[in-house]
């Protein structure tokens, strides 16, 4: 029986389906490989983050721990950064308890300059940081 036009199957051939899947995950990779700085910051636990906001930085320090936890809303504090966005403009107050802890400015600062650590544990501070969209947004994005 003769088969009509709209009946015939498409035949693909293996080594084009291999060539198309090898080449989708080549580019795949090289994608992930090539991941900008505005995506993570891998080492935001023990270097400074790529700055993303450009904000207008004061750092302020105090000699009583119920200071700093006052202002920052947490007694287990040390330190913490208060950033606000406004009319294209980023101020950040850094607030720390001295003497200062090995690397907690460094942290502050990457706050300050729009990233954020997932989590609220020293193993997540080691973890790759993300960017604050919100904040880059009301900023008005990146220079």
């Amino acid at each position: 029986m003769r088969q009509s036009a709209s009946q015939h199957s498409i035949r693909v051939k293996p080594k084009w389906v291999l060539f198309l899947g090898g080449l989708s995950l080549v580019l795949l990779l090289a994608g992930l490989c090539q991941k900008s700085s505005s995506e993570f910051c891998v080492g935001g636990g023990h270097e400074l983050c790529p700055d993303l906001l450009g904000a207008t930085i004061r750092i302020k320090r105090y000699a009583l721990p119920s200071m700093v936890a006052h202002i920052c809303g947490d007694r287990r504090s040390n330190a913490c950064a208060i950033r606000k966005a406004r009319w294209q403009r980023v101020t950040c107050e850094v607030h720390v308890l001295t003497p200062e802890a090995p690397g907690v400015l460094q942290h502050e600062l990457n706050h300050c300059r729009g990233w954020e650590h997932q989590g609220d544990s020293q193993e997540a501070y080691g973890q790759p940081w993300v960017p604050n969209w919100r904040l880059v947004h009301a900023r008005g994005g990146i220079d």
